[in-house]
């Protein structure tokens, strides 16, 4: 009896830990600390891999990898920086005081298993006005990029720092990624285009995959 109330407790656990796609807890354990993230893949170990759809707990990988990835960051005390996952390449963008925090921001993100590389754009920290004035242009180059049609299907994420634009994503073609840079070089008041945007790879047609082979 003891026994089957506790495969009961076990299984009750786990389906609050698989249920949803809600943000996950902070989880204390001994030696440190583990995002609810870390617990639920601990116990996805423990069921059969078709148990979860896809073999992933909810979204896709990129999603996943870069919720953790916020979560350890945030855990950390480094919840001003943004990070975005695309492809498995994280990109880190914010205002830190020192180098010392930008290392750390670094190192923290190399914690997380699954990322391919680890891209990073830190400026110093600014003051209000600076920020207000960021936060003008930010507005003013979403609704130009949003407004453009061929940007439509396009994962683009946008930053603005210190004036500066930093545009993290992944076009269908070089168009877009055309498109996009020059449309936030065109902004009145940007001073510099980080262009972060991938092109995903066209795909090959039936004659070139049989020549390769």
């Amino acid at each position: 009896m003891k026994q089957s109330l506790r495969h009961a407790f076990f299984i009750l656990a786990l389906g609050l830990l698989l249920s949803g796609c809600a943000a996950y807890p902070a989880v204390q354990v001994a030696g440190g600390a583990m995002t609810g993230y870390d617990a639920a893949m601990l116990a996805d170990e423990y069921l059969p891999r078709n148990s979860v759809k896809g073999g992933e707990l909810c979204g896709n990988t990129d999603r996943m990898l870069e919720r953790r990835l916020r979560e350890r960051l945030k855990l950390n005390s480094l919840g001003a920086v943004s990070a975005h996952v695309i492809g498995r390449k994280a990109y880190l963008v914010g205002q830190l005081s020192d180098r010392n925090r930008a290392k750390y921001a670094v190192d923290t993100a190399l914690t997380v298993q699954g990322l391919k590389t680890v891209t990073v754009k830190f400026y110093p920290k600014s003051d209000y006005r600076v920020a207000r004035n960021d936060t003008l242009l930010l507005r003013k180059l979403t609704r130009r990029l949003g407004e453009t049609p061929r940007l439509k299907d396009i994962d683009l994420r946008v930053e603005v720092i210190s004036a500066n634009a930093i545009l993290i994503g992944k076009a269908g073609n070089y168009d877009q990624k055309t498109a996009a840079v020059a449309i936030a070089s065109e902004v009145g008041g940007v001073r510099e285009v980080v262009d972060y945007i991938t092109v995903a790879p066209a795909p090959e047609a039936d004659g070139e995959k049989v020549a390769r082979k």
